[in-house]
């Protein structure tokens, strides 16, 4: 969020943080699906895709995160061993959607 206060292209950091609102319930979906049939490939490449989301639209917190992720999983074959972790995403992204609301001047959805 930090790209929405100081960016001197305000509409452009609106339009990127409005698009990773919007990706963020795929991408808690699909991570869910994912953990529950262990789809170690799958999660980190949907992770990935968040981690890239993430690094445009200036949430470092939840960038952090998902690079550890992505590493952990490089190396997982077992996604339960990366389970507080990828509770932590979540978490992150609850919080990541629930300023970007307050920002974007939307209600609670």
């Amino acid at each position: 969020l930090s790209a929405y206060k100081t960016a001197p292209k305000t509409e452009l950091a609106r339009d990127l943080l409005r698009m990773l609102l919007e990706f963020l319930p795929e991408v808690h979906a699909k991570m869910a699906q994912f953990m529950t049939t262990n789809e170690v490939n799958a999660l980190r490449e949907i992770i990935h895709k968040l981690h890239g989301s993430a690094s445009y639209s200036g949430v470092p917190r939840m960038k952090q995160l998902c690079h550890q992720l992505e590493r952990g999983l490089l190396e997982a074959s077992d996604i339960a061993a990366l389970e507080p972790e990828l509770l932590e995403l979540q978490d992150e992204m609850e919080n990541v959607a629930r300023e970007a609301r307050r920002l974007l001047g939307f209600g609670e959805v």
